[in-house]
Order: structure tokens, then sequence, then C-alpha cells
């Protein structure tokens, strides 16, 4: 699959952070589908917009908390996703992450060349 033809659904609550890994995603040659700051919004955005990964912070605004709306966009859609966060040295988080099939964990701030190898990494896996 063409990199212009992958969308990605960038959640994170940081304004600076998203807009400024928006831009990497675009400047890889990737189509950003959508952004959200909650993991509210994130489910309803990511469920209309059927993107082809979904790059997710951990810890969100709201209630809800990157992992709890990673578990409820799977319960209704088969979507890779790259867990962005902060907190990646987390054993729990790791072995919770491994669970979840076609799912990776990146470190915050993430080089261009570990955010590229993570999102082949989750779309040679894909379903198409």
């Amino acid at each position: 699959m063409a990199t212009s033809s992958v969308h990605v659904f960038i959640v994170e609550d940081d304004q600076l952070l998203a807009t400024a890994l928006a831009t990497q995603v675009e400047m890889l040659g990737y189509r950003v589908a959508g952004m959200a700051n909650t993991g509210e919004d994130a489910v309803r955005g990511v469920l209309r917009s059927k993107p082809h990964v979904v790059i997710m912070d951990m810890r969100l605004a709201g209630w809800m908390s990157g992992l709890d709306a990673a578990k409820s966009i799977r319960r209704d859609l088969e979507v890779p996703i790259i867990f962005y966060t902060a907190h990646g040295g987390d054993n729990a988080l790791k072995r919770e992450v491994a669970t979840m099939g076609n799912a990776q964990l990146l470190q915050k701030p993430a080089r261009e060349q570990t955010l590229v190898a993570a999102l082949a990494g989750v779309l040679r896996w894909a379903p198409r």
C-alpha cells in the first residue's frame, strides 16, 4: 500500500504535540484522517473515518485513557494502533499492548525512522 493512500488518525491531548505529529506524519507521505484530544472523541472519530492506523497517546483529557479508547475502538473496528507515550518503560503497559495484537508501543518523542518503522510494522499485518 502506497504511503499516500494510508490514512492515519492521531489522538493526542497536547495540541502542540498533536500538530507536530500530524506534520511529521504528512511529511512521511501519509494522510491525516482526523485528530482527537479525548478518548471519547477518538472512538467517535476513528469509527467514523475508518483510518488504516491510529496513533494513540496513552494519557488523554477526559475520563478515558488511550488504552480504554483503543479497546472500545477494537470492539467495532480491527485497526492497527500505535500507542504513543512518554511512559513506554512501564512493564504492565508493555504487556497490555502486547496482548492486543497488531499494536505497538512508541516512546515520545519518536525519531522519524522509529515512526516509519512502527507504521510499516503495523500496516504489514493490517486487514485489507
